[in-house]
């Protein structure tokens, strides 16, 4: 009896979904800016999208325009560049792509100054409903890239803006 209810406890917590979301990192050098795109589960959207709004919203059922109406401004104003809140003009809503269960969101973000050798970039989207949401982030840079988790205690990622040696 107590290996089957270990066995269930067991089994229980490994099928417990984790919240995270998976993101994507690349400095592009030609436009100096940086290139988003983060896949968010529609469910921890929409808890973030009615803490916002204040009334429950069906990611399944928004329009393009909707998203760009109430999504990316929430986008933005998770987002830090070297510690600051982005300004408007530093942020271009690209598009989604609205999957069953998740959407890809996609965005370029400019720093406010021009850029230093290396950028910090906060990522705070969904910590304020899901605190303990981790970030996986894979950051690109030329034919490589490095993966790094992020977490509401470690938020920053570091992204380099120079040229690659050839």
């Amino acid at each position: 009896m107590i290996a089957v209810f270990t066995a269930l406890l067991a089994g229980s917590l490994l099928l417990h979904p984790g919240h995270s979301t998976r993101v994507e990192l690349q400095w592009n050098l030609q436009s100096e800016r940086i290139e988003l795109a983060i896949r968010i589960d529609h469910a921890d959207l929409e808890a973030a999208l009615r803490k916002r709004l204040g009334r429950a919203v069906r990611v399944e059922e928004l329009t393009d325009e909707q998203a760009q109406q109430w999504i990316a401004p929430y986008l933005r104003e998770t987002l830090r560049i070297d510690h600051g809140k982005l300004a408007p003009e530093q942020f271009s809503w690209i598009g989604w792509e609205r999957k069953r269960a998740s959407s890809w969101l996609y965005a370029e973000l400019s720093p406010a100054e021009p850029p230093a050798a290396e950028l910090s970039l906060k990522i705070l989207t969904l910590l304020e409903v899901e605190p303990e949401l981790n970030h996986v982030v894979t950051l690109r840079r030329g034919h490589g890239q490095t993966s790094h988790v992020l977490s509401k205690e470690k938020p920053v990622v570091v992204l380099s803006t120079k040229p690659l040696d050839r």
